[in-house]
């Protein structure tokens, strides 16, 4: 039976490359068609109570991105190669491990510090260039998440098209599940009285929160709703904070920070209209997941947005205000296209699945 090592450090269901990593080291592994090593966080052993014990690498005194990197790079590559010199290595980040004598596997989710560089500090700029391209020519095999992720590898490294292979990411259909309350926090129950607008996101420059706040002041007098940013700060947080209070916005502008799993499914659950302006997406699982509350979703015309939602999502130019302020606008008044934009989201989530991603990443293998 083929021998996997699967790299699930990253692992944190907040985010997207964190989500990506635990929803398909999971299916992977009961599929049962590889024998799949899994290495994961101490702190995460409750999350992979799925996997015997035998078959999880547990490392200790991850504590940060800084410790996760120098173990990834030097320390994990000499355990996998003396306990299963012949397993292949998937690491489900753009970083290959550099001085690993397995065959590597890496998942390449977008190259937005190439397309979007002022978005990202020149640190971590620099940081993902340098350390991309050694990966790219490391890995045996690469997985794009899109035809767009893949146009882009082939945009900027010199790279074999036969050596990159598109695998769409399933999504979390969480309208399924049921909610646990007590998980709730308060303010989140207090707020959601009113009818709101939701995007899900980390807010940093690249997903355009600004823009949709922008936007949003623009129609506050038409549509009779709140906004609602849920995630966590990211790099110039800051600066949303100060244009939320430059505009006096601060009852009528949310954010909760980050979420847990029940307070996401909640803030779906309760949202009048999904709204998901970002510059630049690898793929863009959140109007996905909107979608399956039967949300009706607006998200910017980035080239891989429009490859995943189809036409079961109002499309706009996110560099265009007024084009924000037209379709929230649209959406909201107009029950006919609501409802159709609904139908055909329901329809559009059942072409994406973990298991069917997990099924031909095994088959990759």
């Amino acid at each position: 039976m083929k021998q996997v090592v699967f790299n699930a450090l990253q692992t944190s269901l907040s985010g997207g490359i964190g989500r990506y990593s635990y929803e398909l080291a999971k299916n992977i592994y009961e599929l049962n068609k590889i024998d799949l090593k899994i290495v994961i966080r101490e702190e995460d052993k409750n999350l992979f109570n799925f996997a015997r014990r035998e078959d999880l690498i547990i490392a200790k005194e991850i504590k940060n991105s800084k410790n996760r990197n120098y173990y990834e790079q030097f320390k994990l590559p000499e355990i996998i190669n003396e306990l299963y010199p012949k397993a292949v290595i998937h690491y489900p980040d753009s970083m290959a491990p550099l001085f690993a004598k397995n065959k590597v596997v890496i998942t390449v989710h977008d190259l937005a510090f190439k397309s979007l560089n002022h978005a990202f500090t020149l640190k971590t700029t620099l940081w993902k260039n340098v350390m991309t391209d050694l990966s790219v020519k490391k890995a045996d095999k690469i997985i794009a998440i899109t035809n767009f992720a893949k146009d882009e590898i082939l945009k900027y490294y010199d790279v074999e098209p036969s050596k990159i292979n598109v695998v769409y990411n399933g999504f979390n259909n969480f309208s399924r599940d049921s909610i646990i309350l007590k998980n709730i926090s308060s303010s989140i129950f207090k707020f959601s009285d009113k009818p709101y607008i939701l995007t899900v996101s980390t807010i940093s420059p690249r997903k355009n929160i600004d823009g949709l706040i922008r936007a949003f002041n623009l129609i506050k007098d038409k549509v009779n709703f709140n906004l609602v940013v849920a995630g966590k700060n990211g790099w110039l947080y800051d600066d949303i904070f100060k244009l939320v209070k430059n505009l006096k916005l601060e009852n009528r502008v949310i954010f909760t920070g980050g979420v847990n799993d029940d307070e996401l499914k909640f803030l779906y659950q309760n949202a009048n209209i999904f709204v998901y302006p970002s510059f630049y997406e690898g793929f863009g699982l959140p109007p996905l997941e909107a979608m399956s509350y039967g949300i009706p979703c607006i998200v910017s015309n980035a080239a891989s947005l429009l490859e995943v939602v189809g036409d079961a999502a109002l499309k706009i130019n996110p560099y265009e205000i007024e084009e924000i302020c037209k379709g929230i606008v649209e959406v909201s008044s107009d029950l006919e296209l609501k409802n159709n934009m609904v139908r055909k989201g329901f329809k559009r989530i059942k072409s994406f699945s973990w298991e069917s991603c997990a099924d031909r990443i095994v088959n990759l293998y």
